[in-house]
């Protein structure tokens, strides 16, 4: 009688009990949940009760900085050795294969995030809401379509791959003035534009994912020379894994001063609300990619549950969410991917490091909602020709970002500029682009994830022929090495039975001349 009451006893115990339960399975998520919960009410509390020069709100954002910088300090170690790893531990008929289906899933979501991005804008119309007023002419910087796209090419053959690691090619065009040439009394003065190339801050990802990949390759074809260092690599991989492991740790605290210092420094909220019409469009058409279209095909590819993949990487999407960066939440999409939807380290190691630079379906909604609001602010019809410039610019401006937060301003230059559009008038889209780029990043992180996931699904038989080829080969080996442990031990029998009878002989010999 007294088991049943203290069964029935437990209704709020129970319930405490419960949340505690799952607090501590999801101690990383509600640790960061409350963290930006305190980033808001700190920065809304020192914004109104403490007005707070810059030089203190860069104080402010400090804890936050350093977060960053301790994330992005992993990300070229962990992309470097987690390509190779995984391209040297793939055979060649298979890794075509991964690279053809991770290859058609990366342009097909691109492609689609596109359509659904230009549809809405079309429909929705946000630009004529709000009317820009034209002002004196800007500066406008000189941008190129073509220069950009040979950027891309020349970053994917950098000329030191240690340079790599921390900067990346930019070519600008500059204006210059010849001297004043006097002709009848008349001075000309003509200009000269030329090309003038130089490094800027930031790594040079694309490059080192590209060469990555062929040392993956060589290494994978040099066979057992070639597995020291991929052994080797992979226990830097590990090593790296390990210091991001640390790194979380001090997430939820970089996190909130990260929030604080972004409440604090956010001053036109007028423009901001302003602009309401068109971050409507954008987050909308996230929601459908995210919620609709990547679930639906991997749903129609796998039959399986999609959402289950959401909720195993749904740590890394809010880290994605606070800090604004696929690079420095791929250690964090590792984790995810391998432990907790147990995807194979083979498809991980060479599939997200390739997507988070390349399959990037939120920016690249956002870029082709951004150039037409731009061309509807300024009354300018775009035809059908200049819509599909407009929306294959904008895919390829999204492969090869580098994967930090606010890289929007430059790529919308790239889209503007590929069909003509004043580039000048994308400066108003930069107040909205703090808070834009975090939910374009959740969308690039999912796309990520579910590709990775989709693909190990198509390749687990390929896997598993790998896994049985591995395993026939050892015990060949095995075999084999038995083998010739077995004739050596044979030879040393004989070599020792050899030097028995030669010394029994020679003792006989020596007591025989000893009886002379």
């Amino acid at each position: 009688m007294e088991r049943v009451e203290e069964e029935n006893i437990p209704g709020d115990e129970g319930c405490v009990n419960g949340c505690w339960d799952y607090i501590l399975h999801h101690k990383f998520l509600v640790s960061s949940l409350t963290a930006v919960a305190m980033g808001i009410a700190l920065g809304l509390i020192l914004k109104i009760f403490f007005p707070m020069s810059e030089l203190d709100q860069q104080y402010i954002s400090f804890p936050g900085e350093i977060l960053m910088r301790m994330l992005q300090g992993v990300t070229v170690p962990l992309i470097v050795t987690s390509v190779i790893t995984g391209v040297s531990g793939l055979s060649v008929e298979t890794s075509r294969r991964v690279a053809g289906r991770a290859a058609a899933y990366y342009v097909s979501t691109t492609l689609m995030s596109v359509t659904i991005g230009l549809i809405l804008v079309l429909m929705i119309k946000p630009g004529i809401a709000y009317a820009v007023k034209k002002g004196e002419a800007e500066d406008e910087e000189s941008f190129s379509t073509v220069d950009a796209l040979l950027d891309l090419v020349r970053n994917m053959v950098p000329q030191n791959l240690v340079q790599a690691c921390f900067r990346q090619y930019k070519t600008e065009r500059v204006e210059f003035e010849n001297e004043a040439e006097q002709n009848y009394s008349l001075e000309m003065n003509a200009t000269e534009v030329r090309l003038v190339g130089h490094y800027v801050e930031g790594a040079n990802t694309l490059g080192l994912i590209v060469w990555s990949f062929i040392f993956g390759v060589i290494l994978n074809r040099m066979g057992q020379r070639g597995e020291i260092l991929v052994e080797v690599l992979t226990v830097l991989n590990e090593a790296t894994k390990r210091v991001v492991n640390m790194i979380l740790g001090y997430l939820p605290f970089g996190v909130l001063f990260l929030i604080a210092s972004h409440v604090v420094e956010v001053h036109d909220w007028e423009t901001t609300f302003k602009l309401g019409k068109f971050m409507v469009v954008v987050v909308l058409g996230l929601i459908i990619h995210g919620t609709i279209v990547l679930p639906l095909i991997y749903f129609l590819c796998v039959r399986s549950n999609p959402f289950s993949v959401v909720r195993g990487v749904s740590s890394a999407l809010l880290t994605a969410l606070l800090i604004s960066s696929s690079s420095a939440t791929l250690p964090l999409t590792f984790q995810c991917c391998e432990e907790k939807l147990m995807i194979d380290k083979r498809i991980t190691r060479f599939m997200l490091p390739i997507g988070t630079n390349i399959n990037m379906d939120g920016t690249a909604l956002y870029e082709v909602v951004a150039a037409v609001f731009i061309a509807q602010l300024n009354h300018i019809h775009l035809d059908f020709s200049q819509l599909v410039t407009l929306s294959v610019t904008s895919a390829v401006s999204s492969i090869g970002a580098a994967g930090i937060p606010a890289t929007g301003a430059v790529t919308t230059l790239f889209v503007l500029t590929a069909i003509g559009l004043p580039a000048g008038e994308a400066s108003i889209l930069v107040v909205v682009e703090w808070l834009l780029d975090r939910c374009n990043t959740v969308i690039n992180v999912m796309g990520d994830c579910i590709g990775v996931a989709l693909v190990h699904q198509l390749s687990k038989k390929e896997l598993e022929h790998m896994d049985e080829h591995g395993r026939e080969i050892r015990i060949h080996d095995c075999d084999a090495m038995g083998h010739i442990l077995g004739e050596i031990q044979v030879h040393r029998n004989q070599d020792s039975d050899d030097d028995t009878y030669r010394a029994e002989y020679l003792s006989l010999h020596d007591s025989d001349e000893e009886y002379v």
